[in-house]
């Protein structure tokens, strides 16, 4: 049988509060128990009184104890201990639930968000193709998109072939070793670099037409007249060499042009 807690409590309660208050106290005897209240007042009367008989006084004795401990007042201040945990837990669990609405108004909240972030994030990473730098950043700024340089979304092509890994490091290679730094490319403001890319992108296509056929070695054609600087820079080498120093220069014209528009020129 499965005792209800409050109801007892509430039980135990109501009988203290008709019984006489105050502390008890117990006297026993050789045979017999009696309790009375610990007051001078003769009218509080003794509480009971039990014969015990000749044979049970050391349980008599134990029982005289508990039933003293048990007045009205213990009673009282169990019930009222009672009470105030069950309070305290009847708060805790109203505040869980809050807690529980709370996340998941937040959770419904973030799950409205997400695809007006995911079309920020898409439409920050188009920088300078379709809008300036500062309307870049403002756009990410606006849309909460901490990082503004990020990295390719998933789905997307990340693969970088053969041929667009030597494009890039024939770039870093004229920067490094040549001297082709930014600076010095912002000299070239006459499109140079492109004149120049075309050069060889041009001789690696012609040099199947009759270069070889005339038995000219490849590498010593003569500079071809567009080449907008000096002989000596014109170094021709196979034709998918040359390509590839082509790519490299439209890189480097692209940066140059960029550079003078304000356009961020770092890879995402």
């Amino acid at each position: 049988m499965t005792t209800d807690i409050t109801e007892l409590a509430q039980s135990l309660k109501a009988a203290a509060e008709k019984a006489t208050p105050g502390r008890w106290e117990y006297y026993p005897g050789n045979t017999s128990i009696e309790y009375n209240v610990d007051s001078m007042d003769e009218g509080q009367g003794s509480i009971v009184y039990v014969d015990s008989g000749d044979f049970t006084q050391a349980q008599t004795d134990r029982n005289g104890e508990f039933i003293a401990l048990a007045n009205p007042a213990n009673i009282l201040a169990l019930v009222e201990a009672l009470e105030k945990a069950q309070r305290y837990i009847e708060e805790l669990r109203e505040w869980n639930a809050g807690l529980a609405q709370e996340s998941h108004e937040y959770q419904q909240r973030i799950a409205e968000l997400e695809p007006i972030r995911a079309a920020a994030e898409r439409l920050v990473r188009c920088k300078g193709r379709y809008h300036s730098e500062l309307n870049y950043r403002a756009l990410a700024t606006l849309f909460g998109v901490n990082n503004p340089d990020l990295p390719p979304l998933d789905g997307e092509s990340r693969t970088v072939t053969a041929a667009a890994a030597d494009v890039l490091a024939e770039r870093k290679r004229q920067v490094s070793v040549e001297g082709w730094t930014p600076s010095h490319d912002d000299t070239h403001k006459n499109n140079e670099m492109a004149f120049a890319a075309s050069c060889y992108a041009f001789h690696a296509a012609a040099a199947t037409w009759d270069l070889e056929d005339d038995g000219i070695p490849y590498d010593s054609h003569p500079v071809p007249k567009q080449w907008p600087w000096d002989p000596s820079w014109w170094k021709p080498t196979d034709a998918r060499r040359d390509l590839v120093k082509a790519g490299a220069l439209i890189l480097a014209e692209i940066e140059r042009i960029d550079r003078a528009d304000g356009i961020k020129l770092e890879a995402e």
